[in-house]
């Protein structure tokens, strides 16, 4: 009985204090209002609305008070699109601004700079330590491998390249939508927030079609199997309350199941709307092309249909296991190796085509990753889970036998980064006989590296094969056999912008700025 009491006395003093706190920090965030209910004079209140619900909230929230929503979503959607060879008016020095989401980790950016001490390497991701020093030189960003780091003026965070899209998630094209890593944020929950509240949208414009409107007997049919549409679904599995008033137009056709897609497929189905999901690979392919190390995911996030996801330290595997769990429990359709080819309007629709069919829908959503396809070697073993298309931290690999294919500044970065702490043995295979493409410093730091013994390099040579535990190198017909735990495969790939543009979809520059924040000392 006490110590029910004291629970009971324990909760009653910390609601007290949430409470407290709650309050003062809703003051913090409202504007000083006179007797007669108009804003004081002397505390103006900058507002904006909600990109979710469109209520109208203080600029410098970091979340809708109302909704919920984290407001850093649409960083990148509200930032302004700056003119092509426009003159910024910005002066003084530019500074480096690092994307620690494509940083690898290879130290280049540190070792190139004159200024010592400027840049420095945390975690296994570099950063700015020293702004003061820094004289501009612009080094750091020639060296860059994947292109991490940006040159700022003023306000500006990072310069981005990014598709034109609204707060909506609607791009210039009107009715095709883009989310995920696509639309610039690379981050794994907000690319699946981004797949839920593009629904949302769509949910609403789709009723307000629909108003007025009967629905009619021929429309609560699935898309007919005709002239390559997908098989007829049963009217019972397709509510007439979800119903698209053409029987062959899907409402929403979403192209991609990666996070973003597969979210958006998930609340799709959850919403009854009468959906259709391409995937051009395998399931998740953009989370296939990650290396097979530990990733965090810091907070769990909800996933429509399923709950929520919490990955606290796990591995590529694990993620996709859930993926499929997921797949499995819900029974959300996906149509793999199905990649779309074009997307035509047509009237007040699209017409989606693949080589498997031509589908009629009322919008479509993008959500393919934003580094496109990678290009593969087509040597057996190659969808073994030991093989990435990409390196992300450097640092988690030791003591590991690693094989880096490839002859271009990545494939060249990459193998110079994994060989720095002499405890792993890396080799580097290129088909060429040399590395003319790579910039000149990379080309001097590899024959340095190799000349020291800290990597091995393979020129003139293919991959014949990839086992569990090795590969086998065709080195001028000749075969060798090496211990391998990891292959990263960095040849290039397709990007997905000029498709984007055969849709009428503008890549732009956005200037991403520091967002206002609360003052939290004074809560």
């Amino acid at each position: 009985m006490e110590t029910l009491i004291a629970f009971f006395i324990a909760l009653l003093i910390t609601f007290f204090f949430v409470r407290r706190y709650v309050k003062q920090l809703a003051a913090a965030q409202q504007p000083v209002a006179n007797a007669g209910g108009a804003v004081a004079v002397g505390a103006p209140m900058s507002l904006r609305p909600c990109p979710r619900c469109s209520k109208s909230i203080p600029k410098s929230s970091t979340f809708c008070p109302l909704c919920g929503a984290a407001l850093s979503i649409w960083n990148i959607h509200v930032a302004a699109v700056q003119k092509e060879g426009a003159n910024t008016g910005e002066k003084g020095k530019p500074k480096p601004v690092i994307n620690a989401t494509l940083c690898v980790g290879c130290h280049s950016c540190v070792d190139v700079c004159p200024e010592t001490g400027t840049l420095a390497m945390v975690n296994g991701k570099a950063i700015l330590s020293d702004p003061d020093k820094c004289t501009g030189h612009a080094k750091c960003v020639e060296v860059c491998p994947t292109q991490a780091i940006v040159l700022t003026f003023g306000d500006a965070l990072q310069t981005v390249r990014v598709p034109n899209v609204k707060e909506n998630f609607e791009t210039n094209v009107p009715g095709v939508f883009i989310v995920g890593e696509l639309g610039g944020m690379g981050l794994i929950k907000t690319a699946i927030n981004e797949g839920k509240l593009v629904m949302d949208h769509l949910r609403e414009r789709l009723k307000q079609d629909k108003a007025g409107q009967a629905p009619s007997t021929a429309a609560t049919q699935a898309p007919s199997a005709a002239a390559g549409h997908a098989p007829s679904t049963p009217a019972s599995q397709t509510p007439s309350t979800a119903a698209a008033p053409d029987p062959d137009t899907y409402d929403v056709v979403i192209v991609g199941a990666g996070p973003a897609g597969l979210s958006a497929s998930l609340t799709a189905q959850q919403y009854e709307l009468r959906y259709l999901t391409l995937e051009a690979g395998e399931l998740a392919s953009t989370i296939r092309q990650y290396p097979r190390q530990k990733f965090l995911m810091a907070e769990p996030v909800e996933i429509p249909l399923y709950g929520s996801l919490y990955v606290a330290d796990g591995t590529k595997e694990t993620l996709l296991t859930v993926w499929e769990t997921i797949i499995s429990n819900t029974g959300v359709k996906v149509r793999t190796n199905e990649g779309v080819q074009r997307v035509q309007k047509n009237g007040t629709g699209y017409f989606v085509e693949t080589p498997k069919g031509r589908y009629h829908t009322r919008f479509v959503v993008m959500a393919m990753g934003r580094r496109g396809t990678p290009r593969r070697l087509g040597a057996p073993g190659e969808d073994l889970a030991k093989v990435a298309y990409r390196l992300i931290e450097a640092d988690t690999y030791e003591d590991q036998d690693l094989l880096v294919v490839g002859g271009g500044d990545s494939s060249i970065e990459a193998a110079l980064a994994l060989s720095r702490s002499g405890k792993n043995r890396v080799t580097l295979c290129y088909r060429g006989d040399d590395f003319k493409r790579a910039r000149e410093r990379n080309q001097q730091n590899l024959e340095a590296a190799e000349k020291e013994k800290k990597l091995q390099v393979f020129r003139n040579t293919n991959v014949a094969e990839i086992r569990e535990d090795s590969v086998t190198l065709d080195c001028k017909g000749t075969p060798k056999k090496l211990p391998n735990h990891f292959v990263f495969v960095l040849i290039g790939g397709e990007s997905p912008d000029e498709f984007l543009r055969k849709i009428g979809i503008e890549i732009v520059e956005k200037a991403i700025t520091a967002p206002a924040t609360t003052d939290f000392s004074k809560v």
